[in-house]
């Protein structure tokens, strides 16, 4: 991280905020007696969430690998 240029650390912080508060996203975390398929609307919900997780994680990753 040392190795990043000023905006790839404000990236990287504005993403780690992101992360942060996707924490407490319920739809991030399914209950375990949750099944795919009974609610259509649900679904959507935790795909999006899952999908928004993944991104971040993906660009973070890439900013990380940018840098060294």
């Amino acid at each position: 991280m040392w190795k990043m240029t000023l905006k790839q650390r404000r990236r990287h912080g504005e993403l780690m905020g992101q992360l942060e508060g996707m924490r407490n996203n319920a739809y991030l975390w399914p209950p375990e007696d949750y099944a795919p398929g009974d609610n259509e609307e649900e679904d959507e919900k935790y795909q999006k969430a899952q999908e928004t997780f993944q991104s971040l994680v993906q660009e973070l990753h890439q900013l990380e690998q940018d840098a060294t």
